[in-house]
């Protein structure tokens, strides 16, 4: 059994950082948050307030325990504002905690395990990287969740408008009246405008936290409005109107590529079930791909291409509306 386990920790490994890089150039290329960024910063006066709250960040990082270079840099803040999305009630310095606890334990427990200092230091690598991904999903199921009650909150609020209430008054009843996670965000926003923070600052703050073009939306028609005038109600009716036919078109594209993501799933998982079922069936033929070298780098290499085809396909089948 010892011998599988350092090609096994090798691919997980591999695997691990092909998925980062993948992540990495994904969130580069990412042109939803450069045009949020434009619409919410394209004067002088926001880019101002933005450099004012990013200040206050840094200061909250440094208040948790992190040291003032860690947290000016910005990597970290990156990390930070990640965490936030993901885990509102936790801090920078408190994750830091966790991730190093769990790398030195995956260590001690691969170096045990195996008696090898290199099999402990990619179990390290291994169960440090599950925190980022654990943080890295719960964000996606957090920001998808608060883009499914968009459209709600949209109408609450119009209707809270029509009844002849203030945005503040409505932010307020949003806070204690929608549900988590989008109530939360909501409440937070008003409670730092009780505080004394400008309404503008604290949606744009908002903003910045949930980063969702659907939400900014909402955010530049509630600035307009409060610089123009005009009827707010209105417009965040037609707004959460604009967004339901988003939800109905984006779950239809899925519907329609749905076939085309089970095909890549059945490509990637089908190399790795036959191989399988050949070294059960026949141990000595199947187990040249283990026990040579030449073996190991085919398998990585396989396991490689594989992974640049699963991505392949999820960019064909992804489409965005």
């Amino acid at each position: 059994m010892d011998q599988y386990i350092l090609p096994i920790l090798i691919a997980t490994v591999t695997g691990l950082f092909a998925w980062g890089i993948i992540c990495l150039v994904q969130a580069a290329t990412d042109g939803e948050k450069k045009k949020l960024a434009e619409r919410l910063g394209s004067d002088d006066r926001l880019d101002t307030a933005a450099n004012t709250r990013r200040s206050i960040i840094v200061q909250q990082m440094e208040a948790s325990g992190l040291p003032p270079g860690m947290a000016n840099m910005r990597m970290f803040q990156g990390l930070n504002k990640l965490l936030i999305q993901a885990f509102p009630d936790w801090s920078l310095m408190k994750f830091l905690y966790v991730v190093g606890g769990i790398s030195i334990f995956s260590l001690f427990i691969g170096w045990v395990v195996s008696g090898s200092v290199v099999v402990g230091l990619i179990a390290a690598g291994i169960g440090a990287y599950l925190p980022f991904f654990t943080v890295g999903s719960k964000r996606s199921k957090r920001q998808k969740t608060i883009a499914n009650q968009i459209p709600d909150c949209l109408d609450f609020l119009s209707r809270i408008l029509r009844a002849g209430h203030s945005l503040t008054t409505g932010l307020q009843m949003m806070g204690e009246e929608l549900p988590a996670p989008i109530g939360l965000e909501f409440r937070r926003c008003y409670d730092q405008h009780s505080l004394g923070q400008p309404l503008e600052d604290c949606l744009k703050t908002m903003a910045s936290r949930i980063e969702s073009t659907d939400f900014a939306f909402f955010i530049t028609a509630v600035l307009i409005q409060r610089q123009s005038g005009g009827d707010l109600s209105e417009v965040l009716k037609n707004i959460s109107g604009m967004i339901r036919q988003r939800i109905r078109l984006q779950q239809h594209v899925k519907a329609k590529t749905a076939e085309g993501r089970f095909t890549g799933y059945i490509l990637v998982a089908f190399p790795a079930v036959m191989f399988m079922i050949a070294y059960v069936m026949n141990p000595a033929y199947a187990g040249i791909l283990i026990h040579t070298t030449t073996g190991l780098e085919l398998l990585g290499t396989a396991f490689g291409l594989s992974m640049l085809g699963l991505f392949a396909i999820r960019q064909i089948t992804t489409v965005k509306v």
